[in-house]
């Protein structure tokens, strides 16, 4: 009878109801419209960043291993092998370009980073309906203006005849010229404070969302022990959006090598372009500008991919092993 029980089982795994397959299928049978509302997203990814990776007429990712041709069609082109990787790591400019890239970045994870979290927190604290969404529609505002637009403004305000400037000499002091200077610590403080401007308060809308999926029971709960708020904050607030953090943090770090390409390529000019150039703007530089070289900005551009899919990678296994939310 035991054997005829052991006999009638299934044998393979994948039938079996505890299975990874099973759970994952169950998975996505109870959550199926939550994926449909992803494909949309998905769709837009396949099309737009992977399909042209692999685009036979235009080379895709080959391009980087073919000799460019503005006269010929892209299955002519004759392969080179790792040349053009070879020029780009001989080139003085393209580390110069690298360092920028990821002393910029770090500057960024070190001020911006906590900074829509700060705010997030700050505005949960706001207790009335009215000046609470005034606060986030100001702060979001600035996200959907262009950086064009933001530049221009800039250029306004910091110029030498600008209106910074006239509150200097009304003071006392000496026109500076902030647009305009090989100061690092002033080109970076410029790029830093402006991405805030612009980006702080739309930042601040994932926190938020995660701070209202908190159970609200948990605060009344705190209050009647005696907790004040800044303990409330920190015992319950901050633990129900420390993955979230968390998760946005390795996404960040994964995007070390993405260095705003916007915002620098409309900030940078003669003076400042050693301090604040960036991969992005170095390869569009030699894609359309200088050489008009497309193969070396492919390889240029490959090499910061997977670097950054590298980081990506380095920061998810860092956070898995100490015990925090992993992105995979």
């Amino acid at each position: 009878m035991g054997v005829a029980a052991k006999v009638s089982k299934p044998r393979s795994r994948l039938l079996d109801g505890d299975s990874g397959l099973a759970r994952t299928v169950r998975k996505f049978v109870e959550h199926r419209y939550l994926f449909l509302l992803l494909l949309p997203m998905l769709a837009y990814y396949l099309i737009f960043n992977y399909a042209p990776i692999f685009n036979p007429q235009t080379g895709g990712i080959l391009m980087a291993f073919k000799k460019h041709s503005l006269t010929k069609p892209f299955s002519e082109w004759e392969g080179v092998g790792l040349k053009y990787f070879e020029m780009m790591w001989g080139k003085p400019d393209f580390w110069a370009a690298m360092r920028n890239t990821v002393t910029i970045s770090f500057v960024r994870l070190v001020f911006e980073f906590p900074m829509p979290i700060l705010l997030a927190l700050l505005l949960n604290e706001v207790r009335r309906d009215g000046p609470k969404r005034i606060y986030q529609t100001v702060f979001t505002f600035p996200n959907f203006l262009s950086w064009v637009l933001v530049v221009g403004l800039m250029r306004d305000l910091l110029q030498v005849n600008g209106v910074v400037n006239g509150i200097i000499k009304l003071l006392g002091g000496t026109p500076y010229m902030f647009l305009a200077n090989g100061s690092t610590f002033s080109n970076y403080a410029m790029l830093v404070l402006s991405n805030l401007f612009k980006s702080v308060g739309w930042g601040s809308i994932i926190y938020l969302a995660a701070i209202a999926s908190i159970d609200p029971t948990l605060y009344e709960a705190a209050a009647v022990d005696g907790a004040n708020r800044w303990q409330r904050v920190w015992h319950i607030t901050w633990p129900g959006i420390k993955s979230t953090a968390v998760v946005l943090l390795i996404l960040q770090v994964g995007n070390i090598l993405n260095g705003s390409f916007d915002q620098i390529f409309n900030l940078i000019n003669g003076v400042n372009r050693s301090i604040i150039e960036t991969i992005d703007v170095y390869i569009y530089r030699y894609a359309f500008q200088q050489s008009m070289n497309q193969s070396f900005a492919a390889a240029s551009g490959l090499f910061r991919s997977v670097v950054n899919f590298a980081l990506l990678l380095t920061a998810n296994q860092i956070a898995s092993r100490l015990g925090e939310e992993r992105l995979f």
